[in-house]
């Protein structure tokens, strides 16, 4: 029986390792933190398989200032990191060119197509419905011009064949009276889905995998080291041999990747959210706010506004005036909106062409990657697994990866 080490307990690691212990195999999910208490906690809570519009986009160079400059919008950049990682950046910008943005397109939509068929196969297993709500994600635009400015979203997913129904005001105010009238037109992405408490998806998750005679080490890596037929994991006293090793540690997934050798343009989107206290119910699905980048999502424990765009790496505090434009705007969009119970921060493992690494590392054929799914993790988790559990068997999965592979850098 093979021995796996799933390094990572992020929604894509859970998955991983749920998959792979369900092929028999020995599995060790190894991670810091506890399951699902990271970036796979505080994101906006879309199963979003309508996602397939790459942050990349043509003209977006010349609409970064305007973003910038606008004091509530989607964006905000620390220019002196960006100075310092001035490759990366370069590197996504090439990846604008439309001709590359439809290849990207098309190959999100390769992933995305598969991730609603995966979770079920999951949850035919481990009972979460209750934590699930079929209410189609709304994404309203502020003015006809922001309308006319998506085009270009909205030609992509017809030509990938996603399903969006446009609406005009009234019919958005028949399907969400409470939000304030501030908006000029709505889209609705057809049966889309989301989940009222994904921490407690993870956790039942994580909880059948251990069910199923999974092993959980609440660790950090410190080593890796690669021997003939096996590596050894360095856990803090603790040294164990593994046949396989999965990273899928999100934005912490280099600094397992350089210990065998590999390095990877992996960078940190970091969004945010606050919960806003409320003892009614005020929206019934997920509504994104077009003017500011992020969603409202009443959950279990309130409205959650959740999103947004920060390049500042893994390391700086969190952004005090990204905290106060989200609540800003989610009063603007929803005036009875209670106080404010909590704020977070994430980080969003990002490459330059919005694509994760997903495949066997070129230095060493028992290491597989499975991080860099940027805003879309969540979504893409059950699939990545599924993956994840036929490569660790080598096995050639029923989608084409092609696109995903690590060599590609």
């Amino acid at each position: 029986m093979k021995n796996i080490a799933v390094v990572g307990a992020g929604i894509v690691g859970i998955c991983c390792a749920y998959f792979l212990k369900k092929s028999g195999l020995r599995v060790t999910l190894i991670d810091r933190e506890d399951p699902g208490t990271m970036t796979s906690f505080g994101h906006a809570c879309s199963f979003a398989d309508y996602a397939n519009v790459p942050v990349n986009y043509p003209g977006l160079i010349w609409d970064i200032p305007k973003m910038l400059l606008k004091k509530d919008g989607p964006l905000a950049v620390d220019f002196f990191y960006i100075v310092k990682h001035l490759p990366w950046a370069l590197s996504f910008l090439k990846n604008c060119k439309k001709e590359k943005v439809d290849e990207i397109a098309s190959s999100l939509t390769n992933l995305l197509k598969h991730s609603q068929i995966s979770y079920d196969e999951i949850f035919k297993e481990v009972n979460v419905q209750e934590y699930i709500s079929h209410e189609e994600n709304l994404y309203l635009f502020d003015t006809k011009k922001s309308l006319d400015d998506y085009e270009y979203a909205n030609i992509i997913r017809k030509n990938n064949r996603v399903k969006v129904r446009n609406l005009n005001k009234e019919q958005v105010k028949e399907l969400e009276p409470n939000i304030a009238d501030v908006y000029y037109a709505g889209q609705l992405f057809t049966g889309s889905r989301h989940t009222t408490n994904p921490l407690a998806i993870s956790t039942k998750i994580f909880e059948k995998f251990l069910d199923l005679g999974g092993i959980y080490i609440k660790q950090n890596v410190n080593n890796l080291i690669q021997k003939e037929k096996s590596i050894e994991l360095s856990l803090g006293t603790q040294r164990i041999n593994f046949d396989k090793i999965i990273v899928c540690a999100g934005a912490w997934s280099n600094e397992i990747a350089k210990m065998i050798g590999d390095k990877f343009p992996l960078d940190t989107e970091r969004g945010y959210h606050i919960l806003f206290e409320t003892d009614e119910k005020l929206i019934k699905r997920p509504v994104a706010w077009s003017e500011s980048g992020f969603y409202l999502i009443q959950i279990h424990d309130g409205v959650r506004a959740a999103g947004t765009v920060e390049i500042a790496g893994l390391n700086k505090s969190p952004n005090s005036s990204r905290i106060e434009m989200i609540e800003r705007q989610s009063r603007k969009v929803l005036p009875q909106l209670g106080n404010v119970k909590s704020t977070w921060m994430g980080r969003r493992p990002t490459l330059p062409d919005s694509l994760p690494i997903i495949g066997k590392s070129q230095k060493n054929n028992n290491v597989i990657y499975a991080f860099g799914h940027q805003h879309i993790g969540w979504t893409l988790g059950a699939v990545t697994g599924k993956i994840i559990d036929s490569l660790s068997r080598d096995h050639i999965p029923n989608i084409d990866i092609s696109a995903y592979s690590p060599s590609r850098f």
